[in-house]
Parts: C-alpha cells; structure tokens; sequence
C-alpha cells in the first residue's frame, strides 16, 4: 500500500512538471505575469477550495475510523460478557457454546479481518456466531440457568449488532463527487502556477515537482482514510485479540 502512495506522489510530480514545461511555453502565459494581483486572489481561492475539500474529507473519514474502532471494542466487550456468564450454563451445554464463541473470535481476528480489506465479510465467522446462540437458546433447565441463558443471549444479541455495525463501518465511504473534487481542486493547484506566467526554468521545476508530489501524496493518505479497515491506516483487530486473552483468563480463574 505504501508503494501506491509513491506512485501517486510520482503521478502527481509528472503532470506538474510536465503541465508546467508544456504551459509556459505560450505567449499568454508569459504576459500573465502582468495580472499578477488579480490572479494572486484567484490562485488564493484556488489552494482554499483544494483545502476545503481535504479537511471535509479527512474530518468526515476520521470520525468514521474512530467510531468503527469504538464498535469493534463493544463487540470485543460482549464476546467477554457472554463468554463469563456462560460458566452458569449447563455442563452439557457451556464448553460447547464457549468453544463456539472462541473459535468465532479467533475467526473474526484472523480471516475475516483479511476480507475486510475487500470490503466482505466472512460467512464461516456469521456461522459460528449463529451457532453459539443456537447453542444458548436451546438451555432448558433450573432458574438459575434460564437466567444464565437469558443474560448469555444478551451480550450475543449484542455483539451481533455490533457485528452488523461493524460491516456497516467496512463499506462506509465519502460520496464521489466529494472525491472528484478533491482530485479536481488538486489538479488546479498544479495547473494554476503555469496558467499565470511561471516559467520552465530549473528553479520554478524543482519547486512544481515537490508542490506535485506532495499533492499526489496527500490525495493518497486523504483517501486511504476513507477505508477504515484497509492498511496502512486501517484498524487493527486488537479488541478480539484481547478478547481471546481474556478468555484464556476467564477460563483459568473458573
């Protein structure tokens, strides 16, 4: 993924470079120079839109990483609930539901979080988790232990719409023409320079190319944070990682 950063900070370095060699050339951008203040306002505007839109951009993407981050965390949290209050379960019943909410874990933690880069999720995990209430629901027994059904089948409740969140959060995404105009806005940035007279000269080159590869670059990271589940950028699956530690705990203090 990092290497797709440099290809867009390589693009983004290319058309300034170029779109500046190929524009200076004419006899109106040389003249137009002359129009300097007027132009100064509308250069100014110009970098304000491009700002604009990258702020709403990472703003918006921000939020939705930190909010996604917080769901993946009260899913670990029910996992947990539910896998303590299990110890009440009937004999028959307990090992099997709790090996159950493990292996969904462990699932989530591993192959699911690798589809959650393409944007899908796992079906053998959504299984698993079906099963492990299946499992609850089935209980019959002592007050005690329809109790302990009944606050097992909350905390799973739970984390099933803490899952669903989840893939809520994997395909959120700004709309596209904020994305369009984030790339637009870019490419006036770039543009501008050689439209009001800049010439080709080797220090007006150096500064168009660093001015497009950071350019290039901060189009990269701006939309890399759109995808809060996709590295470099993306969450980690720590809360289940966690969650699978705490039942180890769990377990050994029974």
């Amino acid at each position: 993924m990092f290497g797709l950063g440099v290809l867009f900070a390589f693009v983004g370095a290319v058309a300034a470079c170029g779109l500046t060699w190929a524009l200076s050339r004419s006899e109106a951008s040389k003249k137009a120079h002359l129009e300097a203040p007027a132009l100064g306002f509308v250069g100014s505007a110009t970098l304000a839109l491009f700002v604009l839109t990258a702020a709403f951009v990472v703003a918006s993407s921000w939020q939705q990483r930190n909010a996604a981050s917080d769901h993946t965390y009260q899913e670990a949290r029910a996992l947990e609930a539910a896998f303590a209050d299990m110890r009440e379960l009937p004999a028959a019943v307990g090992p099997q539901a709790r090996a159950q909410l493990r292996q969904y874990t462990a699932e989530v933690a591993g192959p699911e979080w690798l589809l959650m880069q393409d944007r899908e999720m796992s079906p053998r995990a959504a299984g698993l988790l079906d099963q492990a209430r299946l499992t609850v629901a089935r209980v019959q027994g002592a007050s005690v232990q329809q109790t302990a059904r009944d606050a097992v089948g909350t905390a799973l409740e739970d984390a099933a719409t803490a899952r669903n969140q989840r893939s809520s959060d994997m395909r959120w995404t700004v709309p596209e023409p904020i994305s369009y105009a984030l790339v637009a806005t870019a490419l006036l940035v770039v543009l501008f320079p050689a439209l009001v007279g800049i010439n080709a000269g080797p220090r007006h080159m150096l500064v168009m190319l660093l001015l497009g590869t950071v350019l290039g670059f901060g189009v990269y990271l701006v939309s890399i944070l759109q995808h809060s589940f996709s590295p470099p950028l993306g969450i980690e699956p720590d809360a289940y990682r966690q969650a699978l530690t705490r039942f180890d705990q769990i377990e050994a203090a029974r």
